[in-house]
């Protein structure tokens, strides 16, 4: 009961006082104290944000999403979500199915659909502005038979995209003050990796000898590539041998704030 749409009830409380200040003006209410009035409206803010807050709605049911690949032969996902712990995992899926989604959350409900006319799985959650940062984990199965592009615009997170079991067409994630970690798997063409953030901290794995180029932009920037340490102000970058030449290769950017980039392989 305590978790409310934070829409509605402001709207409410907008259209009460609305309708008390046309009386008074009115001439209805001549004895309208508003002395009186501003404090218990506050009060009843504060008891109405401490109830959601606490209250046994804090729990909120969990989601669960499921869809057929039904002949797609690539597909997009995307994450609009704010604060959050995140696993994202290509995999075998079962019965021929193109993601399998669980999300753990209190607060707005999260949403999970699917447009098959671009093949793209979207995740998203309605800001609640009045009652801050809920819980939020998502766990993301994705069809390891064909390719993804993984996109993410998030708040601080805590990522983990383990993609090694398959191939991606790219990847890219504007976050906060994160950290991500992202296995990669055997790359077809040259694959964009890009995440943009503040503090942020990145791990990078590939399998061992895939070509790699790592740029990375910001304030104080530690890059740490394949046993070598590239540290210091501004902007720094890495090639791995054969870079310029491989038609099957990552290329890497990271920006942000402090910058802590350490690419390996496996």
């Amino acid at each position: 009961m305590w978790n409310r749409n934070p829409s509605i009830w402001w709207g409410g409380v907008l259209v009460i006082i609305g309708v008390l200040f046309l009386l008074a003006n009115l001439g209805v209410l001549n004895n309208l104290d508003w002395n009186v009035i501003w404090p218990l409206l506050l009060i009843a803010l504060g008891a109405w944000l401490l109830l959601a807050r606490i209250g046994p709605g804090s729990a909120s049911a969990d989601v669960d999403s499921a869809e057929a690949r039904d002949g797609l032969a690539q597909a997009k996902l995307e994450m609009a979500l704010g604060s959050a712990r995140i696993d994202v995992r290509s995999a075998s899926l079962e019965d021929d199915q193109l993601y399998r989604v669980h999300i753990e959350h209190a607060g707005t409900p999260p949403e999970v659909a699917l447009d098959r006319s671009t093949g793209t799985v979207r995740i998203s959650q309605r800001p609640d502005w009045f009652m801050g940062a809920r819980r939020l984990h998502v766990d993301a199965r994705l069809a390891e038979a064909i390719p993804w592009e993984v996109s993410c615009a998030t708040g601080a997170i805590r990522g983990q995209f383990d993609l090694s079991s398959g191939s991606i067409n790219g990847f890219s994630c504007r976050t906060g003050a994160s950290h991500i970690d992202i296995a990669l798997g055997p790359p077809k063409g040259t694959v964009p990796v890009h995440v943009q953030g503040g503090a942020l901290t990145v791990g990078i794995t590939r399998p061992a000898g895939v070509p790699m180029q790592v740029q990375a932009s910001g304030g104080a920037v530690q890059l740490r590539a394949d046993g070598s340490r590239h540290d210091g102000i501004g902007s720094r970058s890495w090639k791995s041998d054969g870079f310029d030449a491989a038609a099957d290769r990552y290329d890497v950017t990271v920006s942000g704030g402090s910058i802590n980039v350490e690419v390996s392989g496996r």
